[in-house]
């Protein structure tokens, strides 16, 4: 299984997964032919692509949709009610025939079903926000931004200063008739009318199964609670239906376990992080136990493989 970051940032998001002959998008938040020109540095031919996912209805992860869907025949898929908010805030144009999913549902491409996608949805402040896990049969990559705060990530940094000034770095496919899709209900996934029934490990459980892995690791709080945003906007950052920091990030990757190869760490905010902050903090509680990358908000990662 092969992964690249395209871009990850507040500016646009992409990345290209491929395993067992089936290269997918996740999120379209690039223009096409950015898209395009950023996966030909790699040889990839945009044709080439089964399909593209969206995670959730903001623009920097739907903006490209409709382009990629007109312009190179891409099918995309999409949630309804992600669908609904984003054609009408973005105007992404028309679209043919619309693949739509459930969160909670496992999304099979390939001849044989060689490649599933498992969705999960996320407390993210959208209208139907998804994270979602890749799996081959043989690998396990997951693919977690924009995912906000379950109880756990809550309850693991209580005292360690979420929501004051108190946290310090040092803390620490195949095109038509070839192309089979199924899907599976498998798993429910986060409501907030529902979230009491979730264990207290809701990302913990999911990254426990990963051999790889794309997060967010958005900011550092002591660069947000000093920097430029306002009061209300940096309550919307850090609250249940933000972004993690580096100090929460760091942690669900240290509860992982011995599976994970490596993290690759993106969506960095511009104003309130810097890579030399995501990594010191996330050397510091890791201790090295596993690789570490970063995802550019400018341009693509380099080619990662498990």
């Amino acid at each position: 299984m092969k992964m690249i970051s395209l871009q990850s940032g507040s500016n646009g998001n992409c990345t290209f997964v491929e395993s067992c002959g089936v290269r997918l998008l996740f999120d379209a938040g690039l223009t096409g032919d950015t898209t395009a020109r950023r996966l030909e540095k790699f040889g990839i031919e945009i044709q080439s692509i089964s399909g593209v996912l969206i995670s959730h209805d903001h623009i920097d992860h739907v903006k490209g949709a409709g382009v990629l869907h007109r312009k190179f025949n891409l099918p995309i898929w999409i949630t309804q009610k992600t669908y609904e908010r984003a054609a009408w805030q973005h105007r992404l144009g028309r679209f043919g025939d619309l693949n739509f999913f459930k969160s909670g549902e496992r999304i099979v491409f390939g001849k044989s079903s060689e490649v599933s996608v498992e969705t999960f949805s996320t407390p993210h402040d959208a209208v139907d926000g998804v994270c979602f896990v890749v799996d081959d049969g043989l690998k396990r990559l997951g693919i977690m931004t924009d995912l906000g705060r379950t109880k756990s990530i809550a309850t693991s940094i209580r005292g360690v200063g979420v929501g004051d000034n108190s946290e310090s770095r040092n803390l620490s496919v195949v095109k038509g008739a070839e192309l089979s899709v199924s899907r599976q209900r498998f798993f429910e996934g986060f409501r907030e009318s529902r979230f009491s029934e979730y264990a207290e490990d809701y990302y913990e459980r999911i990254i426990l199964t990963l051999d790889g892995l794309l997060i967010e690791s958005n900011f550092d709080i002591e660069m947000l609670s000093g920097g430029s945003y306002t009061p209300e906007l940096q309550e919307r950052i850090r609250g249940r239906g933000g972004h993690l920091s580096n100090l929460e990030t760091a942690r669900l990757i240290k509860a992982s376990g011995k599976k994970l190869r490596w993290a690759c760490l993106g969506h960095i905010s511009k104003e309130n992080n810097t890579h030399d902050v995501v990594l010191e903090t996330h050397r510091e509680i890791l201790n090295s136990k596993i690789p570490l990358s970063i995802a550019s908000r400018y341009d693509t990662s380099e080619l990662l493989e498990l």
